[in-house]
């Protein structure tokens, strides 16, 4: 929509002699060049997306782009000592960051931008594994946040996050993205739910619990 906009608007111009051989060669440069850089800001945040499968991993993400432009980490359980002119963030629960920056002269007003980190999930609860009549293994989930069931089944699934791993310092948090499919929501056979086409009320506790496979 953009690049067609702009061709529109050049090609316009042109037709009511606005535009010379060389100008109008110039601003299809110039076109190029701005559809380039939307291109790769397109592309930055599906790298980004791929990259964040859980809220945790969005959070150790932003805090590698931050650092990258110079962007200090705070700790809130320690004085903060800013600077004039400083940037800084904060992190909680690794799932949530802050970051701002200290204005080095005077300023009447502040810009506030604010996003979700997190989506829609199933989160896996403790020793979730449920052997079923020794035949397959489901796992115990519960959901998260507002979703639309249906979506969910009959497509390949993985597990992100974060776990707690006991060494010999003490417990450590360490992130996981498994990158492979490993589990499945499936759908009845249309033979065993001979109304699943007339509306379907679902229960998370029993329909929407996943089938792992390794």
């Amino acid at each position: 929509t953009f690049y067609n906009e702009c061709d529109r608007q050049v090609v316009k111009m042109h037709r009511h002699g606005h535009l010379g051989k060389v100008s109008f060669s110039q601003n299809i440069k110039k076109q190029e060049r701005m559809f380039a850089m939307v291109l790769d800001s397109v592309q930055e945040l599906f790298d980004f997306i791929e990259q964040s499968p859980s809220c945790f991993h969005v959070i150790e993400n932003a805090k590698k782009m931050l650092e990258k432009e110079g962007f200090e980490e705070l700790s809130e359980n320690k004085t903060w000592k800013l600077q004039e002119g400083g940037k800084y963030f904060v992190t909680r629960n690794l799932s949530s960051i802050i970051a701002f920056k200290v204005p080095s002269k005077e300023y009447r007003s502040f810009h506030i931008v604010a996003s979700h980190s997190d989506s829609p999930t199933f989160k896996i609860k403790d020793h979730p594994e449920q052997s079923v009549k020794g035949k397959y293994v489901q796992l115990n989930t519960e959901r998260y946040g507002v979703m639309i069931y249906s979506t969910w089944f009959d497509r390949p699934l993985s597990i992100a996050g974060r776990v707690l791993v006991k060494t010999d310092k003490g417990v450590e948090t360490r992130l996981v993205n498994i990158d492979r499919d490993l589990l499945v929501i499936p759908n009845l056979a249309i033979h065993m739910d001979r109304t699943v086409n007339e509306g379907m009320k679902y229960n998370p506790q029993v329909n929407l619990l996943p089938l792992f496979g390794d």
